[in-house]
């Protein structure tokens, strides 16, 4: 264990960060929102600690079980080939989740889940993101999820079941893992959010586009139809990818505004997920009805280049904006226009930020890209 999180634990677990002013109540979205103290400094309690050479993209808690927090873990890139005919590099492709149960408490319990075909329907995964009916949805950044060799660009969010009797078990006789959907539009997917049923915006990395994908209903675990699937593309070519770098996404739904990561422009900018007008079709690789443009979305620059350096996590949470940035490895508190409330340095190296949500407690939590750790953020003053 690294000295820094050793001594975190010992010194820190009695303390609490208060996300909203202090008040232990859960922000109801029919009131109005308490102002978010931004705190002086902060100490990280680390919730789990991943093996060596494995590194921490995101994180988010399951609003079914919901003290149970769910953190994508991949692989530091071993530029071994993954080919047919050189497979030494395919393992290396393959995610994993750690499943930490009572995340909020002292005591969290610990789980690696790994689907039984990671390789492809969790390759490399940059994100992660809950939704309804006890599903999640991830993504991954690859060209394919494929052979490397292959010249398709085949790559794509996927959809899971949370149900402990499914995800990650042995696949059955037939079964092609324990997936339950997936499309493959968007190759370099650095981030995911979810809107409503069964519906997700992600991060197109390839394009520098917003897709917009509804699964609508899911298959039979580890099948193979995706026929009713629909994909929206949105802003494309307006976005730029910082390569190992996640650029996640956090929706305000009750004003419909999706706020974005955008790495390589190191920038924040908000979309109007109801503005636009259906245009031409895009390319599709699968055999869904709707695969469209969207023409003349709003996007608007919240935090303009200049402040951070490699904006990676994004929650908004009480009319608050919160970011991480990977470059600085310090978190930042904006007003919803884009006003700053305030910073805080959390010590780790440069490059260590990557997701970023809160907790049923109100408290941040965070991936740690380097040491493959999450951490609970608590008050240090």
């Amino acid at each position: 264990m690294p000295g820094f999180v050793r001594a975190s634990l010992s010194l820190v677990a009695t303390l609490s960060l208060c996300l909203t002013a202090c008040s232990s109540t859960p922000l109801d979205a029919s009131t109005e929102p308490t102002r978010m103290k931004v705190p002086a400094a902060v100490s990280l309690v680390p919730l789990y600690e991943s093996l060596p050479g494995w590194s921490a993209t995101a994180l988010s808690f399951d609003p079914e079980r919901t003290l149970d927090l769910w953190v994508t873990l991949r692989q530091f890139p071993t530029q071994k080939p993954c080919t047919e005919a050189a497979p030494s590099g395919c393992a290396a492709l393959q995610g994993r989740v750690a499943l930490v149960q009572a995340a909020t408490s002292a005591a969290p319990m610990r789980t690696l889940k790994q689907d039984g075909n990671a390789w492809h329907f969790m390759r490399r995964p940059t994100s992660i993101a809950f939704g309804d009916h006890g599903y999640f949805a991830t993504c991954g950044e690859a060209r394919t999820d494929n052979y490397d060799d292959e010249t398709i660009d085949f790559a794509g969010p996927v959809l899971w079941s949370s149900d402990p009797a499914v995800f990650g078990v042995a696949p059955e006789p037939g079964q092609n893992g324990t997936h339950l959907d997936m499309l493959h539009e968007t190759p370099f997917c650095m981030g995911i959010a979810h809107e409503h049923d069964n519906a997700y915006w992600v991060f197109n990395g390839q394009l520098g586009a917003l897709d917009r994908y509804d699964f609508h209903a899911p298959h039979e675990v580890g099948g193979e139809d995706h026929s009713d699937g629909e994909l929206s593309r949105y802003v494309e070519g307006e976005l730029v990818r910082s390569p190992e770098i996640p650029s996640h996404l956090s929706l305000d739904r009750g004003r419909g505004e999706l706020y974005v990561a955008d790495t390589g422009n190191a920038r924040v900018v908000r979309l109007a997920i109801k503005s636009g007008t259906p245009g031409a079709d895009v390319p599709a690789l699968d055999p869904i009805a709707i695969h469209r443009r969207v023409e003349g979305a709003v996007l608007v620059e919240v935090v303009p280049p200049g402040l951070l350096g490699a904006p990676s996590g994004v929650v908004f949470f009480g009319d608050v904006l919160i970011v991480s940035d990977n470059l600085t490895s310090k978190i930042w508190w904006f007003e919803r226009d884009g006003t700053v409330l305030g910073s805080v340095t959390t010590e780790l190296a440069p490059g260590s930020l990557t997701g970023i949500t809160v907790g049923p407690d109100d408290h941040l939590y965070l991936s740690d890209a380097k040491l493959g750790v999450a951490y609970r953020v608590v008050n240090a003053e």
